[in-house]
């Protein structure tokens, strides 16, 4: 990965929602999850 793709995915992720769903999905695993469980569990409507 060049290294304006990876400062820029990584920027993506500055914002805490967006972190905090990154996180989410990661420990969730390749089965993912629907987005109305997203919301629930980090608590965005």
């Amino acid at each position: 990965m060049e290294t304006k793709q990876v400062l820029s995915a990584l920027s993506a992720l500055a914002q805490e929602s967006r972190l905090a769903i990154f996180r989410l999905l990661v420990q969730t695993g390749p089965q993912g999850l629907v987005a109305s469980k997203i919301s629930e569990q980090i608590g965005i409507p």
